[in-house]
């Protein structure tokens, strides 16, 4: 149930004067001295304090196969000991494929602001997993956040952001104040865990593809299914999805989108139209 409008304002312009006194300065120098993720996590903690926001949350690649921490495999919630009930939830390494906040950030260069209810008005067109997940959130309090979006090479897009856990804030107000302390400590902390992390997404020195993987890869790029990749080319649709199947392999990704997008954003593919 949301609370009276009225209420909310009075709330609204109480934060205000709150964190117009906040500085975030010494947890954002706290970041960029660290020497490692294990260092940088605690300022993050304390920046979601400062300006009223409850726990942070890391993504540090949507398109990953599973959500890691770093060497020892631990998802990165675990880092600052949130939400145990959603990282032993069976959805919680996969979530991040479907989740609607994953593909804001796709699309997205400015921190944005999301509520858990407008996402759950939202479920019918997701599958079970996504309903799934987004309902455990719902249950464990999560009123909403901000998050900002981490655009790296080779398509990579991962994203730090903040929670409100059991009560309204003024997510707005709040990112108006702080929008740009809020991207500087993002990329700050996403910078050790790429340094930490092993990078699986570099592409290998010598990926060459074929003229035929080449042009099937192309054709995803434009959105065509195999089927229409299959008709386009004189040949079926399991001939089209071979072709594209070994691109993404040599390419060293995990699907064909992100196979479309390095090659795009390398060279390979030239002209899409």
């Amino acid at each position: 149930m949301s609370l009276p409008r009225q209420l909310l304002k009075s709330g609204a312009d109480i934060w205000e004067v709150a964190i117009s006194k906040v500085s975030l300065t010494r947890f954002i120098s706290a970041l960029s001295e660290a020497e490692d993720l294990l260092e940088s996590a605690p300022p993050l903690v304390d920046i979601g304090k400062a300006i009223g926001l409850d726990r942070p949350s890391v993504v540090e690649d949507f398109t990953a196969e599973r959500l890691l921490m770093s060497r020892n495999g631990g998802l990165l919630g675990e880092l600052f000991g949130w939400l145990p009930a959603l990282n032993k939830s069976p959805t919680a390494e996969t979530a991040h494929h479907v989740c609607p906040i994953g593909r804001a950030c796709r699309v997205a260069v400015v921190p944005f602001v999301w509520r858990t209810q407008g996402i759950l008005q939202a479920e019918a067109s997701w599958d079970s997993r996504t309903k799934s997940f987004w309902r455990l959130v719902k249950e464990q309090g999560i009123v909403g956040g901000i998050t900002v979006p981490i655009h790296m090479p080779l398509s990579r897009v991962g994203a730090v952001g903040w929670l409100s856990i059991g009560r309204e804030v003024d997510l707005d107000g709040i990112l108006a104040r702080y929008s740009n302390e809020l991207r500087l400590a993002a990329h700050l902390f996403m910078g050790h865990v790429y340094r930490e992390r092993p990078d699986t997404t570099t592409l290998p020195q010598r990926a060459v593809l074929t003229e035929r993987e080449l042009e099937c890869l192309t054709w995803v790029a434009l959105g065509k299914t195999d089927s229409e990749i299959g008709e386009l080319i004189g040949r079926s649709p399991s001939t089209a999805r071979f072709h594209v199947e070994s691109a993404v392999e040599k390419l060293g990704v995990n699907n064909r989108t992100r196979a479309a997008a390095v090659a795009c954003q390398i060279g390979m593919i030239r002209a899409l139209a």
